[in-house]
């Protein structure tokens, strides 16, 4: 992801224990604003270091309801990522996300960071997101034969997965009949 078209807001500005939904609405219009600022393309990183408490209801009126607004669109081809020390304080965050039928990755610890999906996902789901996280980029047809599948599954799966904003599309110039695409990991 290009330096310039990232932003980054730590949460823990907003306190060290967060707990109700009016501190989580707070936070929201920052979030909102800053998801404003960025170009078309731009991600938006929510950092959880430095707090101590994350609860379900700070994280669902801040991170759940603006995930909700990026995946309806009102905010175009943008996306969202989370990072967290640890699995612990994102988890309520993922108890939210996953009762609003969402999802966010999570960039967990730093040594030996990974990648953690917060919220609902399906398994095959996963399996798609992880391939193409491992790829960086590929096409509809190139996930299908990797995953044995048909075209048409894999396309549902990137489908849902763009819908998420856990993947980023760019149409490709073709002289197909039908409009081509490659996607591309946001992690």
């Amino acid at each position: 992801m290009n330096r310039m078209k990232q932003a980054s807001i730590d949460i823990a500005r907003f306190g060290r224990r967060l707990g109700t939904r009016s501190e989580g609405a707070a936070a929201r219009r920052e979030i909102l604003a800053s998801l404003d600022r960025l170009p078309p393309g731009g991600q938006l990183v929510l950092s959880l270091y430095g707090i101590d408490v994350l609860s379900g209801s700070f994280a669902d009126e801040a991170i759940g309801k603006t995930s909700q607004l990026l995946t309806s669109g009102a905010y175009g081809d943008r996306t969202m990522i989370v990072t967290s020390p640890s699995d612990d304080l994102a988890e309520d965050l993922s108890d939210k996300l996953a009762q609003r039928k969402l999802a966010v990755l999570c960039r967990v610890g730093e040594a030996k960071a990974r990648w953690r999906v917060l919220g609902q996902l399906a398994g095959p789901l996963v399996e798609t997101l992880h391939l193409l996280m491992d790829r960086k980029t590929a096409t509809t047809k190139e996930l299908a034969e990797i995953l044995e599948i048909a075209p048409n599954v894999c396309h549902n799966r990137i489908r849902r997965l763009v819908q998420l904003r856990l993947v980023r599309e760019e149409r490709m110039e073709t002289s197909a009949p039908n409009t081509q695409y490659r996607f591309h990991s946001i992690a």
